[in-house]
């Protein structure tokens, strides 16, 4: 009898140690104690979060104002336009620090407007007398539309939650091309008649005609290769470990959602090195303004430099994380404890 209760006594205390233990090692039920939400160290990181070296991959998308700045007077800054883009990430962080690259594509859609220009042409009528016709190019506003390759590289950091990284962006073109919209006047003056001759229909003497789609179509807007630099701010919501903090198991998530604000400008002048002229008159036909072709402003080299800028926001989902193992204190099936802890 004796024999038998020591027996279930061993077993009793064999059992409570393995319990001991499989508490110690990391299993955490839903009998424990609840971890609390956060654990800040000094630096004030989360530590179950940004411990350690991670290596994460993910996306990228954005949405931007866009527009060009430039010190010609004859091109205004606005209405500017917008810019979306998608981008696939890497980012390698080391506790409050990262650094991250990758690659992706923008489209960039931006009307500027143009100065009022009027040119006066020497004319013969069908009688074969001379006279001068001007034309008035009004409320003219050009529009580029362009595809980019683009390679980020930026350094960042953290603190609690809230992120800063700044650096530099190649922004390659790949395809561009123009749109172009204006109305166009025209009168004439005749050596002895007193005045101009305006609104004349059957003379093609018109005011304030559109551009017919032909016109409107401007050449491939040639941009050069730039290089932007970049400034975003945000918050990051990371979901690395959802045991308790110190623990790295291995299949412990490691993904991060980030929304930020950012601002980009050129730093090299993106302007093509092409002259052509605003408006080019074919000599065949002179006096008919509905045959003339119109050049995007920034191919006509009148406007000597352009910097792309853009203001949005960014929405980055790393879906994707790698955390290099900490040196194991306990060690057990569950998990291992940081040395942290």
């Amino acid at each position: 009898m004796i024999q038998r209760y020591t027996y279930i006594i061993v077993l009793l205390l064999l059992s409570l140690s393995a319990v001991a233990q499989t508490r110690i090692a990391g299993d955490w039920g839903n009998t424990y104690k609840k971890k609390p939400k956060f654990k800040v160290n000094d630096a004030g990181l989360y530590t179950d979060q940004y411990d350690g070296v991670h290596h994460l991959v993910g996306m990228q998308v954005e949405g931007a104002y866009a527009t060009n700045f430039q010190s010609s007077k004859l091109m205004s800054v606005g209405p500017g336009g917008y810019a979306v883009g998608f981008s696939l990430q890497y980012a390698y962080l080391n506790g409050p620090f990262f650094i991250q690259t990758g690659v992706g594509a923008r489209w960039r859609d931006v009307t500027n407007r143009v100065t009022d220009q009027s040119c006066t042409l020497e004319l013969t009528d069908a009688a074969g007398v001379k006279n001068y016709m001007t034309y008035s190019f009004e409320q003219r506003a050009d529009e580029a539309r362009t595809i980019y390759a683009q390679v980020p590289f930026y350094i960042g950091g953290y603190f609690r939650g809230a992120y800063v990284m700044g650096g530099l962006k190649v922004q390659i073109p790949v395809w561009g091309d123009t749109r172009l919209k204006m109305l166009v006047s025209s009168k004439a003056n005749y050596p002895g008649y007193i005045g101009p001759i305006e609104q004349m229909d059957n003379h093609g003497i018109r005011r304030e005609v559109p551009l017919t789609p032909d016109q409107q179509k401007g050449k491939a807007l040639k941009s050069k290769v730039d290089v932007l630099a970049v400034f975003e701010f945000g918050y990051e919501l990371a979901f690395s470990n959802k045991g308790r903090p110190g623990y790295h198991r291995a299949n412990m998530r490691d993904q991060r959602l980030r929304i930020g604000a950012f601002a980009e400008i050129g730093i090299l002048n993106s302007a093509p090195n092409t002259k052509e002229p605003l408006y080019e008159v074919p000599e065949a036909s002179l006096y008919d303004f509905q045959t003339f072709r119109y050049n995007h402003v920034l191919s006509t080299g009148k406007v000597s430099s352009a910097h792309d800028f853009y203001a949005g926001l960014r929405l980055t989902y790393f879906f994707f994380g790698e955390q290099t193992k900490e040196k194991c204190l306990l060690c057990g099936r569950f998990g291992t404890v940081s040395p942290l802890y």
